[in-house]
């Protein structure tokens, strides 16, 4: 799932804690996992627009009948994430609420706009301040930017809009700042493969970094395809043997437990699965360890599966691996579909180069 326009990484902002709030999380799997991509916008570029669309199915019945004071955004957690300098930019945010869906999004910033859009934040100057690179024990992001509405915006019917604008002089894309967001190619919504942690835990010079490798997102009845990087070659002599478990339910115990105490030379080392099949391979002269595994049939659509791996490293002192980041699989859909769009206008321009991006949304984390 790359493209110019996204990738990972995110921001922070102060803007003041809204008070005695209800916050509603859009999608709502993203209330206890990140999203498996990241925004260019709102941010990273000093000048330009996007426009989201969520359809009503995706907003939770309790919005029925509040009205929106704010909203807040989070920084993407996703491996490789990094630290994030200071950053200054000029934010307008426009929302409403109106009967045209996310298929059908234009490429028209105008033609966009609800009749009852209203200005909820801005024209103001936020300062982003500098972030550290998420933590290896954390699974979410930290929250960003909390936007606080000037006026309220009662929860019509049919799909919420937002559109956040960045009106800063000259125009510049910084290399950092990324979004937390969900992006389903197409609107088609296949489970989701979610990177939690990092590969940090390694006693070599890159990360163990477990990969989800299928062509489509986890399916129920399917086989899971995936792949482990970074671990020893087997080459000559040396041997790259490679350790995969996985787990059902892996966010109900232990999950992003810390390893320390199991042995100090793990620290920075988190448990994201639960072992309850485990299976040993060797790597390739690159380090790389391909491998799957059945999904079972018959499970719930929904359900989640945790996956880890590690590595054979005579360096620890009792427990003898190194851990790589974990995967949560969310089997067969994850309940967003079709049913949200983002559009990106570069700089002053009304018309957008790339078109909608179907299944695609920033995190959001609505104040009410």
């Amino acid at each position: 799932m790359n493209h110019p326009i996204l990738a990972a990484a995110g921001l922070a902002l102060c803007l003041g804690a809204l008070s005695a709030q209800t916050t509603t999380v859009v999608p709502a799997l993203c209330t206890s996992l990140p999203g498996n991509a990241a925004l260019a916008l709102p941010f990273r570029w000093s000048q330009g627009t996007l426009q989201v669309f969520v359809d009503a199915p995706l907003l939770p019945a309790a919005l029925t009948g509040q009205s929106l004071t704010g909203l807040r955004l989070r920084r993407s957690a996703l491996l490789g994430d990094g630290a994030y300098p200071a950053i200054s930019r000029t934010l307008t945010v426009r929302g409403g609420f109106q009967p045209v869906q996310a298929v059908q999004m234009s490429g028209t910033l105008i033609q966009n706009r609800p009749a009852n859009v209203a200005v909820l934040f801005g024209p103001q100057v936020v300062n982003l301040l500098p972030q550290p690179a998420p933590s290896p024990a954390a699974s979410l992001g930290a929250d960003l930017v909390t936007i606080p509405f000037a006026v309220p915006l009662p929860v019509g019917t049919g799909s919420l809009f937002l559109e956040f604008e960045l009106s800063g002089t000259p125009f510049t894309v910084s290399a950092e700042h990324w979004v937390d967001g969900v992006w389903f190619g197409g609107g088609i919504d296949n489970g989701l493969a979610v990177t939690v942690g990092t590969g940090a835990c390694t006693g070599r010079p890159v990360p163990t970094e477990l990969r989800w490798t299928g062509a489509t997102g986890p399916q129920i009845g399917t086989t899971a395809s995936l792949e482990v990087q970074g671990a020893p070659p087997t080459l000559g002599t040396g041997v790259g043997l490679v350790v995969c478990w996985v787990g059902s339910d892996p966010q109900a115990a232990n999950f992003g437990l810390s390893l320390a105490a199991f042995d100090p030379s793990l620290v920075g080392c988190y448990q994201w699965a639960p072992t309850s099949v485990a299976w040993f391979g060797l790597t390739d002269a690159q380090g790389r360890f391909p491998t799957t595994f059945p999904i079972p049939a018959g499970v719930p659509v929904g359900s989640r599966l945790g996956v880890q791996a590690g590595w054979f490293d005579t360096s620890r002192a009792v427990v003898p691996l190194s851990f790589s980041n974990g995967l949560v699989l969310v089997l067969g859909s994850a309940g967003v579909g079709n049913r949200c769009a983002s559009i990106f206008f570069p700089g002053t321009a009304t018309s957008s180069p790339w078109g909608a991006f179907l299944g695609q949304m920033p995190v959001l984390l609505l104040e009410h």
